[in-house]
């Protein structure tokens, strides 16, 4: 699905920020990069939707160089959440819902079917919340909406940078279970970034454990619990959560 191949970022004078970088992300998974602050883990993740472009390697999506890709048809297809989530302010919530599928020419009336549907899945009663306007929303409310407006256009993949590490403990759990469940229903390939293993644990497929722009170890939750390649591994295990 998306192929890291050699990949390294390096344009400052203190050296690279990503170094070889070589690892696949399967169609349908939900992979977190992990690791200390200032390891690369948010540059990786936006070398995806180029937000950053790597000076060596490839990165391959389904196949094909990012960098042959047209960027506005490739960031249509790649939905993005971050952890203070950019509503437009003068914009209701069914608008800012509708934004991406609009610019994807999916019919009006069935882009407001669809909201309404997701709505009421993530727990938002349609006729309560499509005219709020974001100042009127908490903060789980601005991230469930941001989620919605990122997925209801089945992007291919979804990048998600931290999004749930501004809020109190009962909504960032309430939200973990809720993207678990629309992963689990829509099947969408997920790389989400953060720097709490006992998230990462509860989330993944497969973590990627990086340090100072590399790759220390990647696998199951079980293999990075059970059998840590260095004594890093298991140290970041025992400190950011996760060795249970």
């Amino acid at each position: 699905m998306i192929d890291y191949q050699h990949v390294t970022l390096d344009y400052s004078v203190n050296g690279p920020i990503l170094r070889d970088l070589t690892f696949t992300i399967q169609e349908g998974e939900f992979f977190v990069l992990i690791g200390p602050s200032g390891c690369g883990k948010t540059t990786t993740l936006k070398l995806i939707n180029r937000l950053l472009e790597q000076t060596d390697g490839d990165i391959l999506f389904q196949g094909k160089r990012l960098k042959d890709y047209n960027l506005r048809e490739l960031r249509l297809e790649t939905g993005y959440v971050l952890q203070q989530i950019a509503l437009f302010p003068n914009m209701t919530v069914a608008e800012n819902i509708a934004l991406i599928p609009e610019m994807k020419g999916m019919d009006k009336a069935a882009i407001l079917e669809k909201t309404r549907e997701l709505l009421t899945k993530v727990g938002l009663e349609p006729d309560q919340y499509l005219n709020r306007l974001p100042k009127d929303l908490s903060g789980g409310e601005r991230q469930r909406i941001g989620i919605l407006r990122a997925i209801i256009a089945h992007p291919k993949v979804l990048l998600m940078d931290e999004p749930f590490s501004a809020l109190d403990p009962i909504s960032r759990s309430q939200l973990q279970d809720l993207i678990k469940n629309l992963h689990r229903e829509f099947g969408m390939t997920t790389v989400f970034v953060t720097h709490d293993m006992d998230e990462a644990v509860k989330l993944a497929d497969r973590i990627c454990l990086m340090r100072a722009g590399e790759v220390v170890q990647l696998g199951t939750p079980d293999e990075l619990r059970n059998q840590p390649a260095d004594d890093f591994v298991t140290e970041f295990m025992q400190t950011s959560g996760g060795a249970k």
